[in-house]
């Protein structure tokens, strides 16, 4: 009974779950109702669950505790994780919630599957086990699987489902692969038993120590992960998924998954191959300096928005990843620094790209597909084309603006340990990439064109998103207390 207690806010969003579920079967169906599209009720619906669960996570116990037979774990880390979680998760909804009607995506299960999605990811950053990382991430896999293709009249997000099932499966064979050959060759599958077996190893007389088996069970639980995230040189699936998947479900792949999988890659590798650090610190360095190369000069021949952020998303994986190669704390404090604000410039991106919307022909409106289609912006849409800047001048890291101290942290992290020629490159790269978001501007204020768009007015819910993000972009440079205060409690260290 007491297990279940830590387990009440991923309970109170199940029962939801299946109380809208049953809710929208059998009103969606209902004659008496006119058959209605429950898509925007169940979406304000959901955004409820989620302010209720926020709270059942806030009234719940700091303390450091094991459940279910050490197969998870709750602390007051994963207690700021969850609730900054939900409140992305609030601004998710709020930020799409027009726009699935926009898509004439009538399908009122997309909201409870992205419900249910949350719920997983609690479970899988609460994970404390092999086996339960395992059944969690699958979970969440299956979601994503269906949402990829959800709109089913589309070729494209038919073929970008198919192909991330496809590959998804793939890394999921990998990861299985990997943690069978741990098991087989520890016999321990939980992550403090992990540490302790590997930390009281006697390097120089014991068989099992970097046995080929072992590393390689550990190589292909590293790229499982890399797989996942979108990684070079395992990011194939990242650019065409992008594009093809309507631009509501890309956001969750561009948000959280990132957050998700890097949480769960530093929580595995921290607390159960902790010892083993100078083993898979050279698989990290080497996908993130392929990443932040790939993704940097793979970016500038792009002329699809889209597949732009796919490939600027690899730029900032690899980023991330550096402050992967620094084991310490604070490592994990710019590594999560840098994910927070990766987020918030994130939703500010995708609320714009979801608030530029042209008439074609004065009958119809659709989404920007091609970079060129900003022009002429800062003439039509003062506002938003400032917004636009701002959210792209962080993402190259400009100073004043909260991207540029992302950066800086992580440089100084890697310069703490000694990491020269990595800070070196990634410096250089930092420089070049900063170029292609510099065009987006120059498009944005400076090209011409004899053809103006007419361009949608703007949706509350979109500027609201929009508004939240630019003042917390722009105010961070002022106070930055909050964002760096709630980095420093989930960077806590734990004790099982």
């Amino acid at each position: 009974m007491i297990d279940i207690y830590f387990f009440i806010s991923e309970i109170f969003l199940i029962i939801i779950f299946f109380t809208l579920l049953i809710y929208g079967v059998f009103i969606s169906v209902s004659k008496n109702y006119g058959y209605p599209i429950l898509t925007k009720n169940l979406g304000y619906l959901v955004i409820i669950a989620f302010f209720f669960s926020m709270i059942l996570v806030i009234k719940s116990s700091d303390f450091s505790n094991i459940y279910f037979t050490n197969f998870f774990f709750s602390d007051q880390s994963v207690k700021w994780i969850k609730i900054t979680l939900l409140f992305v998760s609030i601004c998710y909804v709020f930020l799409v919630i027009h726009n699935v009607s926009q898509e004439k995506l009538n399908i009122f299960e997309f909201f409870l599957l992205f419900l249910l999605a949350i719920s997983s990811i609690f479970l899988i950053i609460s994970a404390s086990d092999l086996i339960s990382i395992y059944v969690s991430l699958e979970i969440l896999n299956l979601i994503f699987y269906v949402l990829a293709t959800i709109k089913r009249t589309s070729e494209f997000s038919t073929e970008a489902g198919l192909k991330y099932f496809i590959l998804g499966v793939f890394s999921t064979g990998l990861l299985l692969f990997g943690i069978s050959l741990v098991y087989g060759y520890t016999g321990i599958t939980n992550f403090v038993d992990l540490n302790m077996f590997f930390q009281n190893l006697d390097k120089e007389e014991s068989s099992l120590w970097l046995t080929p088996e072992l590393l390689l069970g550990l190589t292909l639980i590293g790229t499982a992960f890399f797989f996942k995230l979108g990684a070079a040189p395992f990011h194939m699936w990242n650019p065409d998924v992008y594009e093809g998947t309507l631009t509501s479900i890309m956001s969750i792949f561009m948000v959280f998954t990132k957050f998700v999988i890097f949480y769960l890659f530093v929580n595995l590798f921290n607390f159960g191959f902790y010892n083993l650090f100078d083993v898979w610190q050279k698989l990290v360095i080497f996908c993130a300096v392929f990443s932040l190369f790939l993704g940097t000069f793979t970016a500038f021949a792009q002329i699809k928005f889209k597949r732009f952020l796919a490939y600027s998303s690899i730029n900032h994986i690899g980023f991330i990843m550096i402050a992967i190669c620094s084991l310490n704390c604070n490592g994990f404090y710019s590594l999560f620094f840098y994910i927070i604000i990766y987020i918030l410039i994130s939703l500010g991106i995708l609320s714009s790209l979801l608030s530029i919307r042209n008439f074609s022909n004065y009958k119809i409106n659709s989404q920007i597909r091609y970079i060129n289609e900003f022009i002429i912006l800062s003439k039509t849409h003062p506002i938003l084309a400032f917004s636009v800047l701002v959210m792209f001048f962080s993402m190259a890291g400009i100073p004043p603006l909260a991207g540029f101290f992302t950066k800086l942290v992580v440089f100084l992290t890697c310069l703490e340990n000694k990491l020269y020629n990595l800070v070196i490159f990634a410096v250089f790269i930092s420089c070049l990439a900063a170029f292609y978001y510099i065009r987006i501007i120059k498009i944005i204020y400076f090209d011409n064109s004899d053809v103006w768009p007419v361009y949608v007015n703007i949706d509350k819910s979109k500027a609201t998103v929009l508004s939240l993000s630019v003042l917390s972009v722009i105010s961070f440079c002022l106070d930055p207390n909050l964002i760096i205060n709630i980095v420093y409690i989930i960077t806590t260290i734990r004790l099982f």
